[in-house]
């Protein structure tokens, strides 16, 4: 996937996720300025299924971005590309750490 097209999927992830979150988890959020966003990398879509299902069994708010394939970058298949997971406290983004980083 083109770098731009990644950021963009990535910014649907976030803003998806972060209406999601009740108005309280939103504010929290904010309490200390923007607060902190990071990207990182699954091995396939088996894995990144597997981490919204267990966002989901922790109750916490996630979205999975699903490209509608209008474009040219997935062959004009709807694919899901991305899947933010937050607002998230300190103790929920503990187990994330396995995840490395996007590169």
């Amino acid at each position: 996937m083109p770098t731009g097209k990644a950021a963009t999927q990535t910014g649907h992830a976030f803003i998806g996720s972060y209406l999601s979150a009740p108005k309280e988890r939103q504010e929290d959020y904010h309490h200390d300025g923007i607060g902190t966003k990071i990207c990182l990398s699954v091995s396939g879509l088996e894995d990144l299924l597997h981490w919204q299902h267990r966002a989901r069994t922790q109750g916490l708010p996630n979205f999975l971005v699903e490209d509608t394939g209008r474009n040219t970058t997935f062959g004009g298949i709807p694919t899901v590309s991305a899947l933010g997971i937050g607002p998230l406290n300190a103790a929920e983004a503990k187990s994330l750490r396995k995840l490395q980083l996007m590169q």
